[in-house]
């Protein structure tokens, strides 16, 4: 992940319970970054500004392209499912991604770590797994740069789905997917 540059960069962190993924960015030179989530998080930082997911949808047309990159793990495979007291939406996860893409710049990067398996599943309320079908949905509008398994980058193909679930926890591998926005132009 540190092979893409973020210094000098503004950034959004969607789904952080403590600030791990913002320390990162800020000690490899983001510039900005904004944590969004349900909950208050209180963070006591010059450069981390704190959004409710609330606001953020309130705030959407200011916001419009205004992050370089985005990273959420672990938290779209949750949306539309109802477990934080979202609505449920069966296309939940697909939307946040819409969302997700429109808030970022033109050529923006999206870090995105997902439960992947063989096949796409809903663990209902828990979360999703994401097999070739869904995954495809929700990689419309941007292009695959890297895929990550732990600190190993592996090739984005069929075999990702392949995984060998029995050494996977709760039944799910998460994978990190770098995605740049794409437009199709």
């Amino acid at each position: 992940m540190l092979i893409y540059v973020i210094h000098g960069k503004t950034g959004l962190v969607i789904g952080s319970v403590t600030p791990w993924v913002e320390i990162i960015y800020l000690r490899n030179g983001a510039k900005k970054v904004t944590t969004v989530d349900y909950n208050k998080i209180i963070i006591d930082h010059p450069q981390i500004e704190y959004l409710n997911a609330m606001n953020l949808a309130l705030q959407w047309k200011r916001l419009n392209e205004s992050f370089d990159f985005i990273a959420q793990f672990s938290s779209i495979e949750h949306s539309g499912l109802g477990r934080y007291g979202d609505p449920l939406d069966p296309v939940g996860d697909i939307r946040e991604i819409r969302k997700i893409h429109c808030l970022l710049k033109k050529d923006g990067l999206l870090f995105l770590g997902l439960p992947i398996g063989k096949v796409d599943r809903v663990v209902f309320n828990a979360h999703r797994i994401y097999g070739p079908l869904r995954l495809a949905l929700l990689f419309e509008g941007f292009q695959v740069l890297d895929v990550f398994r732990g600190d190993k980058k592996v090739p984005f193909s069929s075999t990702i789905f392949e995984v060998n679930e029995s050494l996977s926890i709760m039944g799910k591998i998460h994978f990190l997917f770098v995605l740049k926005k794409y437009d199709g132009k």
